[in-house]
């Protein structure tokens, strides 16, 4: 049986989420300059069932595009927690923000408009869930950052850990991926992390903070 197979499988049976879910997924297509790339469904629905056995009142975006995962999580959360999400190409975040009224989430997605690694740094207090989803060249700072930015108990994902399969097959060529490896070589090698790397989409790292 091919992967593939599997993953249009599941993904009929999860759908594209509630109306706003499945226009907000479609919108990337018009912004596909700004190398903005939606998670597919299935991993969307993965963040959902996360964040409601986790419950965490403050989850951190690294890479936030149009919004299609902050609402995956916040519609995990219900009515409890906040998102902060970050994205850096001023066009993008012009329709994040207009996601996040339409959605009726102001007050809960607090949008951050700047360079990532440079807001990060000035990021204070911990998060429960962290979720890299932004330039693979920089995964090693934001693990850096995130493990800054949380304490034991939280959870840390990351996406892309396949990048199409060039980190399967160790291509180093293709943008990115040494960086995506690094990253991966660090969160299995570093004793405060629990981690298992799940084949949904491009591939979804997902580590706990065990101290």
């Amino acid at each position: 049986m091919r992967y593939e197979d599997i993953v249009e499988y599941v993904e009929r049976l999860v759908g594209q989420g509630d109306e706003l879910q499945a226009w907000v997924h479609e919108k990337p297509a018009e912004l596909k300059e700004y190398g903005v790339i939606s998670i597919d469904p299935a991993r969307g629905r993965f963040l959902e069932l996360l964040a409601r056995m986790i419950a965490p009142d403050r989850v951190l975006e690294i890479g936030s595009g149009t919004g299609y995962s902050a609402l995956w999580f916040m519609k995990g959360n219900g009515q409890k927690g906040t998102l902060d999400a970050i994205e850096f190409n001023p066009q993008v975040v012009g329709v994040l923000a207009a996601v996040v009224k339409k959605a009726g989430l102001d007050g809960r997605i607090n949008v951050h408009e700047g360079p990532t690694l440079e807001l990060l740094r000035k990021m204070k207090g911990t998060f429960d869930l962290v979720f890299i989803d932004a330039d693979k060249d920089e995964y090693p700072d934001y693990l850096e950052q995130a493990l800054r930015l949380t304490k034991p108990g939280s959870t840390i994902l990351a996406d892309n850990m396949l990048w199409g399969g060039a980190t399967v097959r160790g291509d180093k060529r293709r943008e990115g991926v040494r960086c995506i490896m690094e990253y991966t070589k660090r969160i299995f090698a570093d004793p405060r992390l629990s981690s298992i790397i799940v084949p949904l989409g491009d591939g979804l790292a997902v580590s706990y903070r065990v101290k």
